[in-house]
C-alpha cells in the first residue's frame, strides 16, 4: 500500500533540495525547474526507493498539444500516482502540488509515453547529478 502522505512529503523535499541549486553555476540543475525534468525524475525515483521502498517507472511524454512540437517532459510514477516536481516550467498546466493521480489532467494529454522501469544509478550515468542527490538528502535531513 502506498502512503500518499509520504509521497507528498518526499516530493516536497526533492523539490526544495533541487530548487536550492537553481542558481548554482556548473550544476546541471542550474535554472531548475526549466530543462531539469529528466534529472529530477531520476532523482525522485531513487529517493522514493531509498526512503520508502517504492519501486516505480520513469516516464517520458512526447507530443503535447500545449507544448511546442517535439517538446518532451519526464516524471516518475509509483502505483497510481505521478510525482512531477518540474511541471511548473510550463504555463497553464492547471496543476497544483507535486503528486497527482494517474489517468487524467495535463499528463494524460501527451500523445506518446515512453515508460522505463526504475531509475538510473550513478554507475549507469557518467555525469550523475551528485549535487542534486546531496541537496535532496540535505532537505530530507532538515
Amino acid at each position: 500500500m502506498i502512503d500518499v502522505g509520504l509521497l507528498h512529503q518526499l516530493a516536497d523535499k526533492c523539490r526544495r533540495g533541487l530548487q536550492s541549486l537553481a542558481n548554482t553555476p556548473d550544476s546541471m540543475l542550474m535554472g531548475f525547474p526549466r530543462g531539469s525534468c529528466g534529472v529530477a525524475a531520476e532523482l525522485v525515483g531513487r529517493v522514493l526507493k531509498e526512503e520508502a521502498g517504492y519501486d516505480g517507472v520513469y516516464v517520458c511524454g512526447v507530443g503535447h498539444a500545449r507544448l511546442v512540437p517535439s517538446q518532451t517532459h519526464a516524471w516518475y510514477e509509483v502505483g497510481e500516482y505521478i510525482i512531477d516536481i518540474t511541471y511548473d516550467q510550463f504555463d497553464d498546466t492547471g496543476l497544483s502540488g507535486w503528486v497527482f493521480t494517474r489517468g487524467g489532467g495535463w499528463h494524460a494529454e501527451f500523445e506518446d509515453l515512453d515508460p522505463r522501469d526504475g531509475f538510473c544509478m550513478p554507475s549507469g550515468w557518467p555525469c550523475y547529478p551528485f549535487d542534486g542527490y546531496l541537496a535532496i538528502k540535505s532537505a530530507l535531513a532538515a
